[in-house]
């Protein structure tokens, strides 16, 4: 059945979507001192944040990008799966990067990615992490996505697309809407914690955001007071995998090289 577009049918739950090994898990041991954790999406996967892995690797860093629980699979391993699952997931990363030898560890995360990334700054303090960077975080949503999940329990999952437009965009063409609570349960457990000062943050926002709700960055702002901001007017959400993606390495680049191994 079609509805605004969208297809919302049971048959969905367990399709195939063709996922690759460009969705899987990655690591490169940049044979440092210096870590990086990169952390995709809601619904996304590694080949979303490709070009963000490959510059951290030219900068000599050792790169973790893990792949969230119940993601690059079906709708149905989405749908048993949730925001512990995928806070586990960064933790034995993060690990990973530790067992590496890596001193200092910076995080870098895209939409609910950047969730996960701040609760992880905030749960582990700044002994170990330098810096981070949070790429259009949800801690509000947009009203449609609010509205989604009101309906979960009648429309459980939407398809949007029938195949991945690119490489970097493996990603679900739709979601598993009763996934979205889990989002509002980690911004919660955010807002509910404090960032250490001793932690860099920059926060960047896109300017063609259909995901994220403007009121979240005046939200950020206060809770990490210490905290930069970057207005990234032509960008769509999903900014790693778009045609902002060279502007953001850039920036990527300009933040974390006094963390990068020199």
């Amino acid at each position: 059945m079609k509805l605004f577009g969208i297809t919302v049918s049971e048959s969905v739950r367990t399709r195939d979507w063709g996922f690759t090994e460009a969705a899987m898990p990655r690591f490169h041991d940049g044979g440092g001192e210096s870590g990086m954790l990169i952390c995709h999406g809601f619904g996304g996967s590694p080949a979303n944040m490709r070009c963000l892995y490959e510059r951290a690797v030219e900068m000599g860093f050792t790169v973790a990008v893990p792949l969230l629980t119940g993601h690059a699979k079906t709708f149905a391993d989405m749908e048993h799966s949730g925001y512990m699952d995928w806070r586990n997931d960064v933790d034995e990363a993060f690990s990973r990067l530790i067992d590496a030898d890596c001193k200092r560890i910076s995080l870098c995360g895209l939409s609910m990615g950047a969730l996960l990334m701040c609760d992880l700054s905030e749960r582990k303090g700044s002994d170990r992490i330098a810096a981070q960077m949070l790429i259009c975080p949800p801690v509000r949503m947009v009203r449609s996505l609010n509205i989604s999940s009101r309906i979960a329990p009648i429309i459980p999952y939407v398809q949007t697309k029938d195949a991945f437009p690119s490489p970097d965009m493996e990603m679900y063409c739709g979601m598993a809407t009763r996934k979205l609570a889990d989002i509002r349960k980690l911004s919660e457990s955010i807002m509910a914690n404090p960032v250490s000062p001793d932690i860099r943050t920059l926060l960047i926002q896109a300017g063609r955001d259909n995901r994220v709700a403007p009121v979240t960055y005046s939200m950020l702002k206060k809770h990490i007071p210490h905290s930069e901001y970057i207005y990234m007017k032509e960008a769509p959400h999903g900014i790693p995998y778009s045609d902002s993606a060279d502007e953001l390495c850039g920036i990527f680049e300009d933040y974390f090289k006094t963390e990068a191994r020199q």
